[in-house]
């Protein structure tokens, strides 16, 4: 019985660290971009395991797909975006 609301407490704690608003997860290594495209180069590259302030994400809609790009703050300070195959979060739609 004590193991079950253990377990249960650490999936619930875990569960609310991964969808803490505000904050985009990379699951591992991944670019950073200029813009919300394939086509903008990318700049640097962000850690696998860490939290980057997250305010946004955008669509890029490609002709039998689209793609999520999250909107992030990197640890230098600057602006980049990183696709949704490797990092995800709880945030709304970038604003126009």
């Amino acid at each position: 019985m004590d193991r079950f609301i253990i377990v249960s407490l650490m999936l619930l704690i875990l569960g609310s660290t991964l969808c803490e608003g505000g904050e985009a997860m990379c699951g591992q290594m991944t670019a950073a971009h200029t813009c919300a495209s394939m086509d903008c180069e990318p700049y640097m590259y962000v850690r696998a395991d860490q939290y980057y302030p997250c305010d946004c994400f955008e669509i890029e809609k490609l002709p039998h797909k689209t793609k999520k790009w999250y909107h992030i703050e990197t640890s230098k300070g600057k602006y980049g975006y990183v696709r949704d195959e490797h990092c995800w979060a709880e945030v709304p739609k970038c604003k126009k």
